[in-house]
């Protein structure tokens, strides 16, 4: 009997899980289900899109060779059978089945595993105040928002935004806008932007920043504004009130925990799905990949969370040959590394920062040096490094 597989989640972890397995298996009945509209997106790329570095949206949903992996081409190309608009509802460990329900005809089903891959990705975090119903309110976290931000750019009706964030999607997101022309404000709760760069570093970037927006550090949204339903403003907690027709949040994302947490599997302290080397997880049969499970940082050896792409792909290779032949791969965990592009900078790191260093308890070394990249007749810029060294 062929075995059975069922990957919950489309974006980046499940569809790789899915094809791996199929590369290991020729003839096991693969099953992916995405509770939305899209299949296998190319989510880095989203502020790009919005930003207009690209036309075709279809380019965030396509193979190298322009084939949008859509229901059909999954089964065309893969034998995988991709259910979109499907909603998992419940995961039965005990008799290895799960209920789904299809969105738009509301009808429901019932399908046995005999492996189990949890893909269900990360949602974002909203602030808990108030005004988050008003419309202009949004995150860039879906291909929804991505064609709901593109279309304000190419009506160009928006004059003034906020982006509440300074994270890599804030980041990202703020250059986007400025594309469009429209006036922007930058606003991060925390005393710099991009958090995971030591002080100094991230000083460079706000200073090059101020340069295309305004950006206010330490002081956070108390409230959305606004009239007849439509966003008109965003109050900080000093009381400062700033005019705007549209705002973005990028304050970061939660693992999407829901289904394992009731199908009875472990969760980790950070909020996460806990997994070992071979990405199973608590229970026998079942594995989690992607922004939903917590995973082991190689330096420090405690877990964390770590939603990149890279990562997702990586995990769901290794969990899609596991739930094939048996727990032989294993993904050794993370270094954490993270880049984003900002106008004319690029901006990255990788490993521990030196507060992340003290903070683990480290000897180390520093050493920060800027210099050009190459020779100034060849058009040579500075980069400037921060290394850590143990």
């Amino acid at each position: 009997m062929h075995k059975k597989i069922i990957v919950i989640g489309g974006s980046a972890a499940g569809p790789k899980a899915a094809a791996k397995a199929r590369r290991v298996d020729e003839f096991a009945e693969i099953s992916l289900f995405q509770k939305g509209e899209d299949l296998s997106m190319a989510s880095c790329g989203y502020p790009y899109f919005v930003g207009g570095f690209f036309d075709d949206r279809n380019q965030l949903l396509c193979t190298p060779t322009g084939v949008v992996r859509d229901p059909n081409f999954y089964w065309n190309a893969k034998g995988i059978v991709a259910k979109v608009n499907t909603e998992v509802t419940k995961i039965d460990s005990v008799h290895k089945r799960v209920e789904f329900v299809d969105l738009k005809t509301g009808s429901q089903g019932v399908q046995d595993y005999d492996k189990l891959i949890i893909a269900t990705g990360a949602t974002a975090n909203m602030p808990p105040v108030p005004g988050t119903e008003l419309e202009g309110i949004c995150t860039l976290q879906s291909m929804q928002d991505a064609d709901y931000l593109r279309k304000i750019k190419d009506e160009g009706k928006v004059k003034k935004a906020v982006v509440i964030g300074g994270g890599l999607i804030g980041i990202e997101t703020l250059e986007a806008l400025h594309l469009a022309g429209i006036e922007l404000t930058m606003i991060e709760l925390l005393p710099q932007l991009l958090t995971f760069l030591d002080w100094e570093m991230a000083k460079l970037v706000e200073n090059y920043l101020k340069q295309k927006a305004n950006v206010i550090t330490q002081n956070g949204v108390a409230e959305f504004l606004g009239e007849n339903g439509k966003l008109t403003g965003v109050k900080l907690q000093n009381g400062i009130e700033i005019p705007c027709e549209q705002a973005v949040v990028a304050i970061g994302v939660k693992p999407n925990v829901k289904l394992a947490r009731e199908a009875g599997i472990k969760i980790g302290d950070l909020g996460g799905i806990c997994v070992d080397e071979f990405m199973q997880t608590s229970i026998k049969d079942i594995y989690a990949v992607g922004d939903c499970c917590e995973i082991k940082n190689i330096i420090t050896g405690k877990n964390v969370l770590a939603p990149y792409g890279d990562l997702a792909n990586l995990e769901g290779r290794v969990a899609g040959e596991n739930a094939m032949i048996g727990n032989k791969i294993s993904f050794p965990g993370t270094i954490q590394t993270g880049i984003c592009k900002l106008f004319d900078y690029g901006i990255g790191i990788t490993g521990l920062s030196e507060a992340k260093a003290q903070e683990a308890g480290f000897n180390y070394v520093k050493v920060m040096n800027a210099s050009s990249d190459k020779p100034g007749f060849m058009g040579g810029r500075i980069i400037g490094n921060k290394i850590i060294g143990r």
